[in-house]
Formats: C-alpha cells, structure tokens, sequence
C-alpha cells in the first residue's frame, strides 16, 4: 500500500512539474505588462528562438513576437515575422537579430522600426510609404540602412562587413565610419614648409622654439578644417544597386547587380516567391 501511494504522489508531482512548465512557457508566450506584440511567426521552417529578459523560448507557426525579442535561427532554418503594420522580416539560417524598436500608431508616419543584425541576412519587405517622423531601419555593426517604403536584403558577416541589395525603391544606407575635420581654428604654416601642416602647440612649460633652420621663415594662412558631406558617409541605394560596408564602417561606391540565375541564390528566390503573395 505504501509502494502504491508513494508512487500517486510521485505521478502527481510530476503533473504538477508539467503543468508548471507550461503555465511558464504560457506567460512568457503572452503580452509583457501589457504590451502589444510586434508581430507573429507566418512562416517557420527548421528550428529558432525568441529571448528577452534573461528568458528564451522555440517558436512555432503563429507564435508572437514583442520588442526587444532576440530572434536566433539554426542552420537550414528560414523564418518570417509579419509585423503588425504587414511588413515582413524574414530571417535565414544561422542569423540573429533583435526587434529594438517596434513602435505602431494608426498612421504610417507613426511607426518605428529598428531591427538590429548581429549575424546572418535579413531580408525586408516594407508595406506602406515611410513618411513624416516614420522610422524603419536594418541596423548592423557598422552600418544602418533606413528606408522610404522598399524591399531590401542585409547580410552581415562576422567580421563586421555587411552588403545591401535594394531589389525595389530606395534605401539610405550610412557606415559608422564618419570622417572628421581636425579640430581648432585656421592654422599657419612656413612658407616653403608642408601644406596645410598646422602649426604645433606650444606649452608653457616648452616656451617658444626657434625653428629647426635658425632662420624666420613668412608666415601665411591656410585653410582651416572643411565641412564633411552627408556624401561622404552615407549612399543613397535605389532599386538593383547594392553597396558594401567594410569591417571599419567604410560604405563603398554604389553599383548595379542582377538577379541570380536559377539555382544560383535559394535565399533571394525564395524571397522574391514569398513576395508576390
């Protein structure tokens, strides 16, 4: 007898165990303090994860997905986000990517988006205009690519470089490399010295140096510090062109690409199919 309900109590701790583990997964898998989810899981094929808050959790078809949510994918997955203004993100194999910002109102001009790639590609399709204070950004390591309402790809490897294709409408896309003018006012050189060398600083304690040559040289003004151009840091990427961000934030000079012959980039076909529908 004893045998037998020593046994009923084991089973009954055990369902209970159970049922614990599913209220838990149950809670995280609902809205967080009261927050509207981003956007939910349309598409799923092979394994992946959503983490937030110390807490991590496989998703399935129809699973939701909330700000903040690191999204990891294994090898051979591909998994698509419908958000909730209906873009898609969709996220191939061996990628992570966290929803930073997921912000929606009742106009488009109210949504921000940022999603930031650690590794991997991503590939998004952009429902509606971007206009007015409306954000929706592909952030990586060293550059972000904001658009106006376009479908686009990233793909960040791990030394840091990244690529960006625009197969429809236009994309900004700025390195973190951001070229800077020596600071300090217009400065003077020796005449038959170097060009725009500045003059060295002086401290006190040093006092003041008679030139190397023991001769005076006539001094003359150059020119100070330029302004660095938008151009200089960020390229404006319209339909078919691509740009390469170096590891060091360096955006490359635009230039034209094709599409893949058949076969050639399953990642690109499947994407370009999953647009159309």
């Amino acid at each position: 007898m004893r045998t037998w309900k020593h046994k009923a109590v084991l089973v009954s701790l055990a369902i209970l165990g159970s049922l614990g583990a599913l209220t838990a997964a149950t809670a995280f898998g609902a809205a967080r303090d009261g927050a509207a989810p981003a956007g939910s899981i349309t598409f799923l094929a092979g394994e992946a994860t959503r983490s937030s808050a110390g807490k991590s959790e496989k998703l399935a078809l129809g699973s939701l997905v909330y700000e903040n949510d690191l999204i990891e994918t294994s090898a051979r997955t591909r998994l698509e986000i419908r958000l909730q203004d209906q873009s898609a993100l969709r996220i191939g194999p061996q990628s992570k990517l966290q929803l930073v910002t997921a912000v929606f109102g009742k106009a488009p001009e109210d949504r921000q988006v940022n999603a930031k790639l650690a590794v991997g590609k991503v590939w998004a399709q952009v429902a509606h205009a971007v206009g007015g204070g409306g954000k929706f950004e592909v952030q990586t390591e060293n550059a972000v690519a904001g658009v106006r309402g376009t479908t686009f790809r990233v793909d960040a490897r791990h030394d840091r470089s990244c690529v960006v294709k625009v197969y429809a409408g236009a994309v900004a896309v700025a390195g973190s490399h951001l070229p800077r003018p020596e600071h300090g006012k217009t400065g003077q050189r020796e005449e038959g010295g170097q060009a725009g060398q500045a003059e060295p600083q002086v401290t006190p304690e040093q006092g003041a140096q008679p030139p190397k040559s023991g001769k005076q040289g006539k001094r003359v003004q150059v020119a100070g510090p330029q302004q660095v151009t938008r151009e200089q840091w960020e390229r404006k990427v319209e339909a078919m062109m691509l740009v390469r961000v170096s590891a060091d934030g360096k955006p490359s000079a635009v230039e034209s690409f094709a599409l893949a012959s058949a076969g050639a980039d399953d990642w690109e076909e499947w994407n370009r199919e999953r647009d159309t529908r």
